[in-house]
């Protein structure tokens, strides 16, 4: 079950029934989507590696102990989609600015009927209505099915690709704001110039094994929207490597791997979703879970303080600052996205110096995430090899 990897524990136990049973063929049946995560062949990971439960690289590395590389490289891309889609946004922070302007001037369109017969699933269009149904009561879709969600959203429905970006976000166990803004952004053809994504009745029958044919439903054309260049951002992310010792510690719910942790003196653990983000109970409750898990697998290994917080109460932290005279707290870097932002007007408020690090992983991928995925792609081998010669960090 998905809501189950929020634990550590449970999650690797999915990840070796992946390897073992479906791995295997994942390159021949990733596409098609059964209607079940039983009979699917994808991992249904992606809801512990967006939380960092299960990290990238563990993952990878956990498939080639069985696998070749060569045998299960297209896997080991779609890992690689999720790190380019953040590096890309990282290169490009302005893309996340727009969409979040955009999101409050087309709040409005929240009250047509379109808006409301879509997240309803009462389209009249019987996948799409199927499909909206399962991510509002599973929260989570195969991922071949939300490019064809999101494709007759943008392209059929005529629904902005905003509107649609923030209901992924406020329903999808695994939604990050990187991977699913330019995601929506890419099929309504505006990541790429002249590319966007048109679902066709033929392709859908085919990788639901007939289990659903739109035909004569869907519109063929792409929706016209303008498309703006946004050039990349210079970034030195060797700025973001780990610090060897580390007394203060902030953990949030964009990175529970506890391979962040090392000897720490007091570690400040974040107690529940943050409130600010519009989610659904379900996706609340996981990362709630996910987060009492972590401290639950600190707790067992570590013996210096924890110390629980909350965004919307920071004086557990606020007080010690004051004790010790604390001149910086430590934290994974969250990624561009509502946390940050989060962490980034605390810090100014409360008047906490923030200092973020990354992993060796998104160090060594997010220079090569500027311009299109093929670019990325080809380092994917090398940057192994080299993660595999070096000291195991996140």
């Amino acid at each position: 079950m998905l809501e189950k990897t929020y634990s550590f524990t449970e999650a690797s136990k999915k990840l070796d029934y992946f390897i073992k049973e479906k791995a295997h063929s994942y390159s021949k049946m990733r596409n098609f989507d059964f209607g079940s995560s039983k009979d699917n062949f994808v991992s249904g990971l992606s809801p512990a590696i967006t939380r960092r439960i299960l990290t990238e690289r563990h993952v990878v590395n956990r498939v080639l102990e069985s696998f070749s590389f060569y045998a299960v490289e297209k896997f080991i891309q779609e890992i690689c989609w999720r790190t380019y889609w953040k590096g890309f946004l990282e290169h490009r922070p302005k893309i996340w600015d727009d969409y979040l302007h955009d999101l409050e001037s087309l709040q409005s369109q929240k009250e047509l009927q379109s808006y409301e017969e879509a997240v309803s699933g009462c389209t009249g269009i019987d996948c799409f209505d199927s499909w909206s149904r399962e991510l509002t009561h599973k929260n989570y879709l195969h991922n071949h099915t939300r490019m064809w969600f999101a494709s007759i959203w943008i392209h059929t429905l005529n629904l902005p690709w905003q509107l649609g970006a923030e209901l992924f976000m406020e329903k999808l166990y695994d939604a990050d704001p990187a991977s699913n803004t330019l995601s929506w952004r890419w099929v309504a053809g505006i990541h790429t110039q002249n590319k966007n994504y048109i679902a066709s009745a033929e392709n859908i029958k085919k990788f639901t094994r007939g289990a659903f044919y739109p035909n004569g439903q869907l519109n063929k054309n792409a929706k016209i929207i303008d498309w703006e260049n946004f050039e990349p951002e210079n970034l030195d992310f060797q700025n973001y490597q780990k610090p060897k010792n580390i007394d203060y510690l902030l953990i949030h719910e964009n990175n529970l791997s506890l391979e962040n942790i090392s000897d720490f003196k007091y570690l400040f653990i974040q107690q529940n979703s943050l409130q600010s983000i519009s989610r659904s109970k379900n996706v609340r409750a996981y990362i709630n879970k996910a987060l009492e898990d972590f401290k639950n697998r600190v707790t067992e290994k570590y013996t210096g303080k924890i110390i629980p917080f909350t965004f919307e109460n920071f004086r557990p932290i606020q007080n010690l600052i004051y004790e010790k005279k604390i001149n910086e707290i430590y934290s994974p870097y969250p990624s561009i996205g509502f946390l940050k932002e989060e962490l980034i007007r605390i810090g100014k408020l409360k008047s906490i110096r923030f200092k973020f690090f990354c992993n060796s992983w998104d160090i060594l991928f997010w220079p090569h995430a500027k311009k299109g995925f093929f670019k990325l792609k080809k380092q994917i081998k090398p940057i192994i090899t080299i993660l595999n010669q070096i000291k195991l960090d996140l």
